[in-house]
């Protein structure tokens, strides 16, 4: 199952907002595996049709050593043929369920429908390109089995462009150290959660939602382990600097209201400034060049402050806020008739949620 390296553990996050699980909580992993190891490993797709094939044979392999497991498609409104291949997994493969939106909601949106769907005690969460391997699977289940809730996977030897990396972790490092927010350092999307705490998680329907963010403020147990990556060999990367910045606005405005503070002191110190440089420009002691440089310097700091609030009221004004977080075009699976488009359709002809019209 594993390339033959076994990577070690990372120890436990005490960052304000992880705990370490207690002795009564952890058995032993045979012992739990055989009560527990019911597993979803969830895919989120967009547009991966080159990618699918390999995706799926791979995950299949790793499951085989799971008694109780199923894999959950979550096909983001894909342009290719990304779900013309899941339907063939799935009619050829009875562990196969899918999940197909109407449109391209947003990973937040097919991670959140994946864990809602799962119909297992623990979900895994990889990327259809497989830069974590399915092969890593086993070590995140294995550290979730001594007793935590969530256990992250920590890229070793990350095989990203330079800007992705160092963006990430700058994201994360502003928002712990400097805004005090409370996030499992260099955590990525490859992760095994139990399910009824993800659940809990996305359920909150925060207005700038952000799953690492969230783990800690609700209690979760969480964990982080070393795994391996690797580079992505087909299809297009969906990631780009808009989205990084996007990811960090909504980190850092969605969870702290420290800039906030920032803006109420530069506001208090304008006040005093512009008093103080009316007198100085009166006894002489600055000219019309220096006090013009003075004013540009206070609007520039002006209007980045107003642009930060501005950024705070995004969230509230969003049109997507009144709209469902996604929805389902059709599936394998029963779909709570509020995801599905058709819903009232396919009650009206008797049909289950998700099935084709």
């Amino acid at each position: 199952m594993s390339n033959g390296t076994e990577l070690a553990a990372v120890p436990a996050q005490r960052d304000g907002g992880s705990t370490e699980p207690s002795a009564a909580d952890q058995v032993s992993t045979d012992e739990a595996c055989d009560l527990q190891c019911a597993l979803t490993a969830m895919i989120p797709c967009y547009n991966e049709e080159e990618c699918i094939d390999r995706a799926y044979r791979e995950i299949a392999a790793e499951l085989a050593a799971y008694p109780d497991a199923e894999m959950l498609f979550v096909d983001d409104g894909s342009r290719d043929g990304t779900l013309d291949k899941i339907k063939a997994f799935a009619a050829a493969d009875p562990r196969v369920r899918y999940i197909s939106f109407a449109r391209n909601f947003g990973l937040e949106a097919a991670f959140s429908a994946g864990f809602k769907y799962a119909s297992k005690r623990w979900t895994v969460q990889l990327d259809a390109d497989l830069q974590s391997p399915p092969a890593e699977i086993h070590t995140l289940v294995a550290k979730a089995l001594e007793g935590y809730d969530i256990v992250f996977g920590i890229r070793v030897d990350r095989r990203d462009p330079w800007l992705r990396r160092t963006g990430s972790l700058g994201m994360q490092l502003v928002a712990q150290r400097v805004l005090g927010i409370h996030v499992p350092m260099r955590a990525s999307v490859f992760r095994v959660v139990r399910t009824s705490v993800a659940r809990r998680i996305v359920e909150t329907r925060l207005r700038s939602p952000y799953f690492i963010a969230t783990a800690p403020l609700i209690g979760a147990r969480y964990t982080a382990v070393a795994t391996a990556h690797q580079p992505r060999t087909a299809g297009v990367a969906k990631w780009n600097l808009a989205r990084l910045v996007s990811h960090a606005m909504d980190l850092w405005v969605g969870f702290s209201i420290r800039p906030l503070a920032i803006v109420h002191l530069g506001a208090l110190l304008f006040a005093v400034a512009t008093p103080v440089l009316l007198v100085a420009l009166a006894l002489g002691w600055i000219g019309p060049t220096g006090l013009a440089v003075a004013s540009l310097l206070l609007g520039t700091a002006a209007f980045a402050g107003l642009g930060l609030l501005t950024r705070y009221m995004i969230p509230a004004l969003r049109v997507r806020s009144e709209l469902p977080q996604y929805t389902v075009r059709e599936s394998n699976i029963p779909i709570d008739p509020s995801d599905d488009l058709y819903g009232s359709e396919r009650a009206r002809d008797g049909l289950t949620s998700g099935a084709n019209l």
